[in-house]
């Protein structure tokens, strides 16, 4: 197990930070269905809309990331983390907090992207800043940690905004009167937990990094744009870990874009059935990351588990064509976690050790990257869907495949002295 002595105080509040972030967001998840219906109605429009505006208000957030991490990214190695991790968790606690007073579907949207935006600048700095503190041999094992954590949040979302959304409470305030009901409550709780964060950032939380200039207009502007990222980066070797990268992060929301609807339709399972199988795929990975996979990893290295790891959320994918039995599709959806629990943590952290020191830059390109699988994987899923149930599970099938053969030892492409995991 990952033991806490072996994190400063730092780097516990930072984790603390993540946690509530991705809570933050995996809290919109059950109530905006509801929520766009209520809008909706109030300003007298057809509710048949309702799935177009969750489509494009859920694709905001990872096209906002894809569009700006690289930015930020290259931003925090200029700056330094601090200023990206002060201004990011900030301006999420607002974006939220818009998001929960609502009134319109155009806030909604406005919240999303501001989420996404400034999410983007966060979690990029956040993963730079244990880099910085970081060796590379204990790297791996703390990108574990980074991920259980913000997994850890992700399932724990849904689960307290349900929670939450069962308060009813009115205040007499000075100006009027505030409410709060199943559609505000989680997300002003959220809000302000994220502040409570915010000042204790301000107060314990001390630069990773020795700033190489301060945040200025001329900083910003001279700050490599999305678009010309550091081209300096994009060896083979790099290029190789972006690519793979994005073939696991299409692989899982392909996955979880499209099991609700291919289970319905072949299974007739339920919203119950589906929230089982999502909160044991996101519960079991962010556990797995936490202890075992952070011990494989220092104890093996990411790319000798890496092969494992594609051919896990292979076979998980494939076997859940095969059946209709929930105890047998829960040990598949078991592979996949355990796939992307090994996945996730080792290529962030084989990234940053073919980066040199610029930890920001080649975490917000992988950032983008990902942000870009996630859209690619969510869209393709859903218009193989419209010829056939199962092809999107065959095409991805033979992606993790491929991957996996070319990661085995004789064929590996990452046979690479760039990457040197010995010190």
């Amino acid at each position: 197990m990952v033991k806490v002595k072996q994190y400063g105080r730092e780097k516990i509040i930072l984790l603390c930070g993540v946690f509530l972030v991705m809570t933050g967001l995996g809290m919109t998840l059950p109530v905006l269905p509801f929520y766009i219906e209520k809008l909706l109605s109030a300003e007298g429009v057809s509710s048949k809309t309702v799935s177009l505006h969750v489509g494009l208000i859920t694709a905001a957030f990872p096209l906002t990331q894809f569009l700006f991490s690289s930015y930020l990214g290259s931003l925090s190695d200029k700056a330094g983390r601090r200023p990206l991790i002060l201004g990011g968790i900030a301006g999420f606690s607002i974006s939220i907090f818009i998001f929960s007073i609502g009134g319109s579907i155009a806030l909604l949207y406005i919240s999303r992207l501001m989420a996404g935006f400034f999410t983007a600048g966060f979690v990029t700095a956040s993963g730079a800043y244990i880099a910085d503190k970081t060796s590379k041999v204990k790297r791996g094992k703390n990108m574990a940690l980074l991920s259980s954590v913000a997994g850890l949040g992700a399932v724990a979302g849904p689960l307290l905004g349900n929670v939450f959304s069962k308060v009813s409470m009115q205040f007499n305030l000075p100006f009027g009167q505030a409410t709060l009901d199943k559609f505000s409550a989680p997300f002003v709780i959220s809000a302000a937990l994220t502040l409570v964060v915010f000042v204790l950032y301000i107060f314990f939380l001390k630069e990773s990094l020795i700033a190489k200039e301060k945040i200025t207009w001329q900083v910003l502007a001279k700050a490599k744009l999305p678009l010309f990222p550091k081209w300096s980066l994009f060896n083979r070797t790099f290029i190789l870990l972006l690519t793979f990268s994005f073939i696991s992060q299409l692989a899982l929301f392909m996955f979880e874009g499209t099991f609700a609807l291919h289970s319905q339709r072949l299974f007739s399972f339920g919203p119950r059935q589906m929230s089982i199988v999502f909160i044991v795929c996101g519960s079991l990975m962010a556990l797995l990351q936490l202890g075992p996979i952070a011990w494989l990893i220092e104890k093996n290295g990411e790319k000798v588990l890496l092969p494992f790891g594609f051919l896990l959320l292979g076979i998980g994918i494939f076997m859940l064509t095969t059946t209709p039995q929930m105890e047998l599709i829960l040990i598949y959806v078991s592979f996949i976690s355990i796939g992307m629990a090994i996945l996730s943590p080792s290529l962030s952290s084989l990234i940053t050790k073919s980066s040199g020191k610029d930890f920001g830059a080649s975490l917000g390109i992988l950032s983008s990257v990902n942000s870009l699988g996630q859209v690619v994987g969510v869209v393709l899923g859903g218009i193989i869907m419209i010829w056939s149930d199962h092809l999107a599970y065959w095409i991805v099938t033979i992606m993790l495949m491929a991957a996996a053969y070319s990661l085995l030892p004789k064929k590996s492409l990452l046979i690479n002295k760039s990457i040197n995991v010995t010190k």
